[in-house]
């Protein structure tokens, strides 16, 4: 049998004792609606579609696939669901500067139209990114008036650095992986005023960023959810996750539109090189990755969870799986190429969740068995970047991201 992947199935997955232990950060939560309805409101703000993929659904023998696609969320040079985490957080945070300032809280309008300037230019946000982060908090400061300076580690692609810069932000190389990036991030942050925009937290949301960043993420669930012709037949809902955020905003929100329903199970998919969330599945505790981070799925590549995420993932993941690099490189081939359904620019980090249902259908794996699949699975993809390094992406594909965006339009 083939064991190219690792797979650990969650035994005490939707236990009260783990709904017990989430439940400070579900509440914290509870205000998405809000930060919905604000990203709803914004001149960029577009519906992303959700692709029925019924031939890719035939050849890995299930009776529905379901694709969203943030390939283009903001315009194809965004490109990603970080989009709308980072500038909401920062339009928050603008805000909430300009209320205490003035006594009057300015909208999104007000900011980007620099009515408040003086007040904002002052202020200067930060984050340690592998590039889709740092590109949405970049993308905020140019929108609504403020300084930005990001964090890389040693690994991330210069093209991901270049379209950062090319947005107005400051970005540093840090000798190291992706943590010694956020540790300085955190630090030149405390040092200097700065505010540190992320979406890990270690105080269940209890405050700040990281809530703010959750709660726009409901946008893209919401989407999906309205989308969908029937939420609940969906039966396996498939997501990658580095520190375990995006995984989280999306299983909550599932879970909570199905009410008392059993829920879909719930899959989490890692490269096989940074696979903290597996580790901690295995081990029932947060556990770092003691791979090497060196993968091509470069916004995954995490050595530990977020202790909040995880805390949401331990109650309501019910699957944890690792898989090797060319997997991922298999999956945006295959997505490209349409085969008769739409084509779809996914990028490194997108690709998973598509890479595991693609491999379920070949004989000998064992993935289909250990994850449940069969001939009536409905299965929910959330495709979260598109070409967000064009070069990168067209050497592992063959064809320019524009070639495959055009095909799909005509």
């Amino acid at each position: 049998m083939n064991r190219a992947f690792k797979h650990c199935k969650n035994t005490s997955w939707l236990q009260a004792d783990k709904a017990k232990r989430a439940a400070r950060a579900v509440a914290n939560l509870g205000d998405w609606r809000q930060a919905v309805a604000e990203i709803h409101r914004w001149p960029e703000y577009v519906p992303q579609p959700l692709h029925s993929l019924d031939r890719f659904a035939a050849s890995t023998g299930v009776s529905k696939v379901y694709y969203k696609d943030e390939s283009r969320r903001f315009g194809r040079a965004m490109g990603s669901f970080k989009a709308l985490g980072a500038p909401f957080a920062v339009f928050h945070l603008l805000a909430d500067a300009v209320e205490r300032s003035t006594g009057t809280r300015p909208t999104s309008d007000d900011l980007r139209a620099g009515r408040y300037r003086e007040i904002t230019e002052r202020i200067t946000v930060t984050v340690a990114t592998d590039g889709n982060q740092g590109r949405g908090l970049a993308y905020a400061a140019k929108a609504f008036g403020c300084r930005c300076v990001i964090y890389i580690h040693e690994h991330v692609s210069a093209g991901r650095k270049e379209a950062m810069e090319a947005l107005g932000a400051i970005v540093v190389r840090v000798a190291g992986e992706y943590e010694a990036s956020v540790a300085r991030s955190r630090g030149d942050a405390r040092h200097n005023d700065w505010h540190f925009v992320s979406s890990t937290s270690w105080d269940d949301y209890a405050c700040g960023s990281p809530r703010e960043v959750m709660n726009a993420y409901m946008v893209l669930v919401d989407e999906a959810l309205r989308q969908l012709p029937d939420p609940r037949a969906i039966t396996h809902v498939v997501v990658q996750a580095g520190v375990g955020s995006i995984a989280a905003a999306i299983f909550l929100r599932f879970f909570q539109e199905l009410g008392g329903q059993t829920p879909p199970r719930m899959v989490i998919v890692e490269p096989a090189e940074a696979d903290c969330l597996y580790q901690s599945a295995l081990h029932g505790q947060p556990t770092p990755s003691a791979g090497s981070l060196r993968t091509i799925m470069a916004g995954l590549a995490c050595r530990e969870v977020s202790p909040a995420a995880w805390a949401i993932l331990d109650w309501l993941g019910s699957d944890f799986v690792t898989i090797p690099d060319a997997w991922a490189e298999d999956a945006m081939r295959l997505l490209a190429d349409g085969n008769g359904d739409t084509p779809i620019v996914c990028g490194e980090t997108a690709a998973g969740g598509a890479a595991v249902l693609m491999k379920s259908g070949e004989g000998g794996t064992g993935l289909r068995e250990a994850l449940g699949l069969n001939a009536c699975s409905q299965v929910l993809l959330f495709g979260l970047e598109g070409a967000t390094d064009p070069a990168i992406y067209e050497r592992i594909v063959g064809r320019s991201a524009a070639e495959i965006f055009d095909g799909a339009v005509r």
